[in-house]
């Protein structure tokens, strides 16, 4: 795992159990490597309502609507609240939003009748004048305090969601409240095809993902098989290792609600992060409520597992910034990009401008996050190599009249203490090279 960890700073990502790099200076779409600083992550509005809608819909059944004003009602509750000091403070902003709409009508009512950008521009003031009016009615009723925009605190995960997601292996941790429509639950097991517990949920979560390629990204049902699903999602080349009470390894984090499996988050835990490696969801149930965004959420989720996990980053995959599907993760804030040359983090907002003037980017001049990397010397000779069974160095085999252009530009891109750590295997046939090779970690 800390070797992956080593590969995921430099770039690279995995596929199953194979690992790749993307040549960014030469692919039309470049894929900058994206983390999130998970300790210092602060939900925005949109992805708090998301979170909001999930959750209703989890404890209604259906989509959650706002209270309509009872007139009778209000006027009773401030009847009574009058000689409530500690509530004039409510009944004063409920007439100033009274006052601001009056002179939204006023400022209409003068305006003329071909300016229909400005009667918009007013309307949406007024939406929003009673919106307020609605929550500070709901307030009144609750016995609330109006808080001023000053003190209200900056929200986060602990405030959105349930704290019950920490590593808790083969268990089902409740999610939802006793009195929900629906059961809400989240399991962690192991991506371990040999693992009893893996296998239980095996061909459900094969079924989901099934049902997911094909709805959402179209694939045909040959090309999403159950050996596919296997080899890409369910075999890693990562060694599990127990630290204390946290697992490194490659996992399945289920969400199960009324104990079927509606989403599967692959994540891999890692030294220094929690990596996310695929998402795959029943289209069928989350598209039963209102805007769900099953991506969104379970990414929020994966933020707090980091957190509750004690470790600093989430590492979100690429970042393809001509992508439109792709914007979200840099939302997810504060976010750095990986320098492609450099291998040294920048943060995104302000890297944006440079990805907007240019496709490809070095974020040469940009600040760099945290400590600079300092890249060590480059010793092709100590390349690890196993040629015909024998475990050699590469300044062995070229003193034995090899040469390969290969391995040098695989200690480029894996850099010098990889090159030393892992163990390149190389094959030979009639005399020449061959140029498959793969890495044992």
């Amino acid at each position: 795992v800390s070797d992956y960890q080593a590969l995921l700073d430099r770039g690279w990502r995995r596929s199953g159990r194979y690992v790749y790099k993307p040549c960014m200076s030469l692919t039309c779409c470049p894929q900058y490597t994206i983390r999130c600083r998970a300790g210092k992550y602060q939900p925005t509005k949109s992805q708090r309502k998301v979170v909001k809608r999930v959750h209703n819909f989890i404890k209604h059944g259906q989509k959650s609507r706002d209270d309509e004003l009872d007139t009778a009602n209000s006027t009773a509750s401030e009847d009574a609240l009058k000689n409530d000091v500690g509530s004039k403070k409510i009944l004063e902003s409920i007439q100033e939003t009274k006052i601001a709409i009056e002179e939204c009508k006023d400022i209409s009512d003068k305006s003329s009748a071909g300016s229909t950008q400005f009667k918009r521009v007013e309307g949406l003031r007024k939406a929003r004048i009673l919106r307020r009016e609605r929550y500070l009615e709901k307030l009144i009723k609750s016995g609330g305090e109006v808080k001023s925009k000053a003190e209200n605190q900056p929200k986060t995960i602990a405030t959105l969601i349930p704290r019950q997601n920490s590593f808790a292996l083969n268990q089902k941790i409740l999610q939802s409240d006793t009195n929900s429509t629906h059961k809400f639950e989240m399991q962690l097991v192991k991506a371990d095809l040999a693992d009893k517990q893996f296998m239980m949920s095996f061909h459900e979560s094969f079924r989901v993902y099934q049902r997911y390629q094909t709805s959402v990204h179209q694939d045909k049902p040959q090309d999403c098989d159950i050996q596919t699903f296997a080899g890409f999602l369910c075999d890693s080349p990562l060694i599990y290792e127990m630290k204390d009470t946290k697992g490194f390894g490659a996992f399945h984090q289920q969400y199960l609600v009324d104990g079927a499996i509606v989403a599967v988050g692959v994540v891999d835990i890692l030294p220094h992060c929690l990596s996310s490696v695929y998402l795959y969801y029943d289209p069928v149930w989350w598209g039963k409520g209102p805007n769900l965004s099953p991506g969104t959420y379970t990414a929020i989720r994966e933020v707090q597992f980091t957190q509750q996990l004690d470790l600093p980053f989430y590492y979100m995959g690429y970042y393809i910034h001509s992508c439109p599907k792709m914007r979200y993760k840099g939302r997810f804030l504060p976010a750095d990009l990986l320098s492609p040359t450099l291998l040294s983090w920048h943060n995104i907002e302000h890297c944006l401008p440079q990805m907007e003037a240019a496709k490809y980017s070095t974020f040469a001049d940009i600040p760099v996050t945290g400590p600079a990397i300092a890249l060590p010397s480059m010793e092709v000779g100590r390349v690890r190599l196993c040629v015909r069974d024998r475990l050699t160095s590469y300044e062995e085999w070229k003193g034995e009249g090899a040469h390969s252009e290969e391995v040098e530009q695989y200690h480029a891109l894996v850099g010098q203490h990889l090159a030393e750590s892992l163990v390149l295997r190389w094959g030979e046939s009639n005399g020449e090279n061959d140029s498959d090779s793969e890495e044992d970690n």
